[in-house]
């Protein structure tokens, strides 16, 4: 007992059965009663989810929070990220890279869990040469260019607003018959 052994009203902080007994100052005649007091400490569980990627492509994800405990709230915090929406769900969605805590607190016991999840940014920009440029004559009336890139697992994409592109607009080396600028 805390406080307030000889009152009606006593302070408590353990679990247990509190027994009280009031007795008659006039006559010395006693009844007693029991009240218990249990303990809920049940700490809920939480997943914050995978970790997640954003790119060029992908500027924004849902975390994947959870909790298996009913009657929970969640809470998303960061401290170097931006939460866009849904701060206060299981699946916020976030639109930079940083750290995200999620908290769920068991709504009936006040009890919380914490478990975070890494946003990280790959936005690493491939390398690419054109290659030199190239001359058209009356003899040579097409020309193959000579782009590359040694950045794994890229794709080619080669355009003109006033040449033509005979073949390979996918490669790195396409021909083309026309003068013109290629982007």
């Amino acid at each position: 007992m805390v406080s307030g052994a000889n009152t009606a009203t006593p302070t408590v902080n353990a679990a247990g059965t509190y027994t009280l007994t009031v007795t008659n100052t006039v006559n010395g005649c006693t009844a007693t009663d029991a009240a218990a007091v249990t303990l809920n400490d049940a700490v809920p569980n939480v997943s914050a989810g995978l970790d997640k990627i954003l790119t060029c492509l992908v500027t924004s994800v849902v975390l994947d929070g959870s909790s298996t405990t009913p009657g929970v709230s969640y809470s998303w915090t960061t401290s170097d990220g931006n939460i866009v929406s849904g701060a206060n769900t299981a699946t916020p969605t976030v639109n930079a890279a940083g750290t995200y805590t999620l908290t769920v607190t068991n709504t009936a016991n006040g009890c919380t869990a914490t478990d975070a999840a890494a946003v990280t940014l790959n936005d690493a920009v491939p390398n690419v040469s054109a290659g030199l440029d190239k001359v058209l004559t009356c003899l040579v009336t097409s020309v193959t260019l000579d782009g590359s890139s040694t950045t794994p697992g890229v794709s080619y994409l080669w355009t003109t607003s006033d040449g033509n592109i005979v073949s390979g607009a996918n490669t790195a080396t396409p021909t083309v018959n026309a003068a013109g600028t290629i982007l």
